[in-house]
């Protein structure tokens, strides 16, 4: 009887170790439930975290475009038309593209957020990089590359004279009229600045007798060609487009210089445009099919890619202005 009885005690204990003893099934349990209150925490927290970071981005109900002065406004916006067509399907809004009286009033309305998506010329974008603008090239025409290949669209800047004047050079219109486009052109002011210093050895403002602003690079050609100045600095593009719709005569206008190749201009949005939307304006732009008429009234196959180290050049000149 004692030697059962002895054998009580014993099993208590035992019994008490295994109480003691951790369960791995009783683990794993744990664990599991562990794992799915994170999870459902994660789940819970996910949709205030979308919230949050849609709260901080901008969904405009009407997607604003300005374009610069480049030709007449209507011509600009009938060549816009068909991609504001297809914006306006994409986005399911309304898309209101408004051709701008100055380069300027397109910087002021991208810093004031009162624009979405503009074109700008490169030295534009300059300008606004200069003043920490939130905004970003994406896009810009296509060109002809290496064995026929689509990359970015080039272009110069030039200098233009009647051809009946004499003019051959820089050197012969010292004291002269020259007509510019706008202060913040890339071909129609700020490179032209830089080759006239470089060339003289002074500013183009104490060079030539009068400069005046014609406000775009068609107007610029016309004033040359009416003879209301000696000389004026435009893009090849414009100028390329004024012989080939007529509005100047073969050998009318001679070209006595020209700069380096500039990239094309860019095609910038505001970086506070929703995910969203952005990817759906870019889908819109590299689809190339919708866009053909607009494309083919700016000599290009379609629009490429463009990132801030494609204009980092003019933003280096700009720099040194």
């Amino acid at each position: 009887m004692r030697r059962g009885a002895g054998l009580l005690p014993e099993q208590t204990r035992a019994q008490r170790r295994g109480a003691e003893t951790p369960d791995p099934g009783h683990h794993h349990s744990l664990m599991s439930k562990l794992s799915f209150l994170i999870m459902l925490v994660a789940g819970l927290l996910a949709p205030s975290l979308a919230a949050a970071s849609d709260a901080a981005c901008e969904d405009p109900r009407t997607l604003r475009v300005a374009l610069i002065p480049k030709t007449n406004t209507q011509k600009q916006l009938q060549e816009f038309r068909p991609l504001q067509v297809e914006l306006e399907r994409a986005l399911q809004r309304p898309v209101v593209v408004v051709a701008s009286p100055s380069y300027g009033s397109v910087i002021e309305g991208l810093l004031s957020d009162s624009i979405d998506l503009a074109e700008l010329g490169p030295a534009a974008y300059a300008m606004l990089m200069d003043r920490n603008a939130a905004v970003k090239p994406f896009a810009a025409n296509s060109g002809r590359g290496p064995a026929g290949a689509n990359v970015l669209a080039m272009y110069r800047s030039i200098l233009i004279v009647r051809s009946n004047q004499g003019i051959a050079g820089i050197n012969d219109l010292r004291n002269r009229s020259l007509s510019l486009t706008d202060p913040a052109s890339t071909s129609g002011s700020l490179v032209p600045r830089q080759f006239v210093k470089n060339k003289t050895g002074q500013s183009i403002d104490n060079y030539f007798s009068r400069i005046s602003f014609a406000g775009s690079h068609d107007r610029a050609i016309d004033a040359v060609s009416k003879g209301l100045v000696d000389a004026g600095f435009v893009s090849t593009a414009r100028f390329e487009e004024a012989l080939k719709l007529g509005r100047i005569a073969p050998g009318e206008l001679a070209v006595v210089w020209q700069s380096e190749p500039i990239p094309y201009d860019p095609f910038v949005l505001r970086n506070r445009l929703c995910k969203s939307v952005v990817e759906k304006i870019h889908r819109v732009f590299f689809n190339a099919a919708p866009l053909r008429a607009m494309l083919e009234s700016r000599g290009a196959e379609q629009f490429v890619p463009v990132t801030n180290a494609d204009y980092q050049v003019i933003r280096d000149l700009f720099s040194e202005r």
